[in-house]
């Protein structure tokens, strides 16, 4: 029977390759088929099983004309591959004489517990003789999704209404993460919403977004909270068709109030309907099943070199602000959540304000300066500076872990991280030499002397800017930022770019800037390329920044020079340290040299503490790790007799046990500090 069946087998092959030869064996078509995923109520990821079943004439297994396998079980071959996104796209041949019964199956959404096979009906692609690219077909799931299950009727059906002229645009968000969680989501709020803002015009033509208001707002995939769905919000906005090609930019937000903490999300609109893969809300861990809980946080920051200069001034009425992820980045009710208290004789602030959050989730925040307008313009004759803190790690966030205790002593700090030591008197000017290398730009925008382009120098911190009478200009997002356009040229045509701007003081020895290029129409609104840097949120390198550092003796450096390359991408920009970490607190005369405990201890990102010497010498603090490495150094300088304040900030550094060792005129005294992360 073997050779029976073996003899068949071969005279089949070779009818097969006659057939071939004379023209009447059967003909093949390539198939394309596309899925686009965005309905699955699942979190999809883009390297999961996405997979095509089904049979031919209702058999199966049945092996295709290209040699791939089809089946109602895992034994099929058509594996989809994802092409971007949402969308899944295969190829494969089979006869034109073949009706083949089909329907696509997901891995990932079975293995997170929704249904991984679509509804019935199955589609039914019929015999023909050309090549097939069928229309896109998005995932019609058994689960429930946005309240419905089942067929969705034709297998080209949207999840939205088609309307003409315009580009449906489907955005998905996954809410329950740990900064969506913090800002107040839950599925247990009946008046909740979950909104998309963003900018309301492009290129003069209006936007369904409004940075403002909650004009596109989303709503829950699935009531089933057993589901990843019942966390994933989602809807359409539609564009006008004339904004294909520009780049929209956007964010989510929770209650009008709870904004994302990452940087503004960004697509390019398309000349089709299309998704947007699904994110995590601020692209934040999902949230543990930890429920937020209360506790008191307490800010403090110093405001001694501020004052020093003269640009704040509690007497005229100024007062300072924490802002952050907890309230919403904004303070409507100073009185309520936000305004710190002076403490009497000093100028320090500090309030501990109650905070719910899950614990040893991150608290973000920065603090903001809140000038009495009306008197600062008549003091000065012109309005006061935006007061958000810019110098502060180039001007991104403060973070730090809430630990959920009774209260949470985050210890002191200096407002932009400027300390008295970082102060450049008044008398006392400085030459910044700049240098940049215009050979890399924007490839969108390429830069072009001969048309009319100029290289400038974007102040990115207005309250630097202020002091040293820098006007403000416009750029193209129509913010205000001080602005030095007319310094930089390129005298010999190399594509150098240099100029030297000089520094009077009294202001801070720390300049945060971007350089842009471009040009202004008649009324000074600019129109180019600004360095885009590493955007909002806590990754230090959102600006250009340079602490000028002080001389040992205590003296400034008659000029500075910085030579950099233009950088287009959005990478961290380059900066340094501020190695000015101490404050002289009292001249009286120590009676010996002490090193005194850290506050607080144990601690997170930062600790301070004082210390004596009792004649001028060198003073050496360095940081040490349990084994004796030394991790940090925090004082490195001759410094007169006298009682001191150093803040030593532990970023980049693991939890666990530390030492910080001082020595002074033949003296050495070391104690421990506990980090906690």
């Amino acid at each position: 029977m073997k050779t029976a069946t073996n003899g068949l087998w071969r005279y089949g092959l070779l009818m097969l390759v006659f057939l071939g030869f004379t023209g009447t064996a059967t003909a093949q078509r390539t198939v394309t088929l596309t899925l686009n995923a965005a309905t699955i109520p699942d979190t999809t990821g883009t390297e999961g099983l996405m997979e095509v079943r089904g049979a031919v004439k209702g058999v199966a297994p049945i092996t295709l004309a290209d040699g791939n396998v089809i089946d109602w079980s895992d034994a099929s071959t058509l594996e989809a591959t994802n092409i971007g996104g949402d969308y899944w796209q295969m190829t494969f041949q089979i006869a034109d004489t073949t009706e083949l019964t089909h329907k696509f199956y997901s891995q990932s959404a079975e293995d997170a517990g929704v249904n991984g096979w679509e509804a019935d009906p199955n589609p039914v692609l019929m015999p023909g003789a050309n090549d097939t690219t069928l229309a896109v077909h998005f995932f019609e799931s058994q689960s429930e999704y946005r309240g419905m299950s089942g067929d969705r009727g034709e297998y080209d059906w949207r999840p939205w209404e088609a309307k003409e002229d315009t580009i449906a645009v489907w955005f998905r968000v996954f809410m329950r993460t740990e900064v969506g969680v913090n800002k107040g989501y839950s599925r247990d709020s009946l008046s909740q919403v979950i909104a998309i803002r963003g900018a309301d015009t492009l290129n003069g033509i209006g936007t369904p977004l409004s940075w403002g208001d909650n004009l596109v707002t989303l709503s829950a995939e699935s009531d089933d909270d057993t589901k990843p769905g019942y966390d994933i919000f989602s809807g359409v906005a539609y564009f006008d068709d004339d904004l294909a090609g520009e780049t929209q930019a956007y964010k989510f937000i929770i209650n009008n109030d709870g904004w994302e903490d990452s940087p503004d999300r960004t697509f390019t609109i398309p000349s089709t309907d299309t998704t947007l893969h699904w994110v995590y809300f601020s692209n934040s861990p999902a949230a543990s099943g930890e429920e937020p809980v209360a506790s008191d946080v307490l800010f403090t920051v110093d405001l001694d070199a501020l004052e020093s200069i003269g640009i704040f001034r509690k007497a005229r009425g100024d007062t300072i602000e924490v802002r952050g992820g907890f309230n919403g980045w904004d303070c409507p009710a100073p009185g309520d959540d936000c305004l710190l208290q002076d403490v009497p004789g000093t100028n320090q602030f500090e309030r501990a304000i109650t905070i719910s959050q899950i614990p040893m989730s991150t608290l973000d925040y920065k603090f903001f300066l809140n000038f009495d307008d009306t008197a600062f313009e008549a003091e000065f004759g012109s309005p006061p500076p935006g007061g958000w803190e810019e110098g502060y790690q180039t001007g991104v966030n403060r973070v730090v872990t809430f630990d959920g205790t009774a209260q949470q002593d985050l210890g002191v700090t200096a407002f932009n991280e400027v300390r008295s030591e970082n102060v450049i008197p008044e008398g006392v000017s400085i030459d910044v030499n700049f240098s940049v290398n215009m050979d890399s730009t924007d490839a969108i925008m390429p830069f072009n002397a001969a048309g009319g382009d100029s290289v400038m120098i974007q102040i990115e911190d207005p309250i630097f800017g202020w002091t040293q009478d820098i006007d403000l200009f416009i750029d193209g997002s129509g913010d205000d930022r001080p602005d030095i356009h007319d310094l930089l040229t390129d005298d010999d045509s190399d594509n150098v770019y240099t100029g030297t701007f000089t520094i009077n003081g009294p202001t801070y020895g720390v300049i945060t800037w971007r350089y842009k290029y471009g040009q202004r129409d008649g009324a000074g609104v600019f129109t180019g390329f600004t360095e885009p840097g590493s955007g909002l949120g806590a990754t230090p390198g959102r600006n250009r920044a340079h602490w000028i550092q002080p001389n040992p003796d205590g003296t400034w450096p008659a000029s500075v020079d910085l030579t950099h390359d233009f950088q287009p991408s959005s990478e961290p920009l380059p900066f340094n340290e501020n190695t000015v970490a101490v404050e002289q607190i009292g001249s009286d005369l120590p009676e010996s040299v002490t090193l005194l405990s850290n506050y607080p201890n144990p601690f997170n990102e930062s600790t301070t503490f004082d210390y004596t010497v009792t004649a001028k010498t060198q003073v050496t603090i360095g940081v040490y790790n349990v084994i004796g490495q030394h991790v940090a150094t925090v004082v490195d300088a001759v410094q007169p007799a006298g009682t001191y304040r150093a803040t030593f900030d532990a970023k980049g550094l693991a939890s666990g046990t530390y030492f910080y060792r001082l020595e002074a005129d033949g003296k050495v005294i070391s104690k421990p500090m506990i980090l906690v992360r």
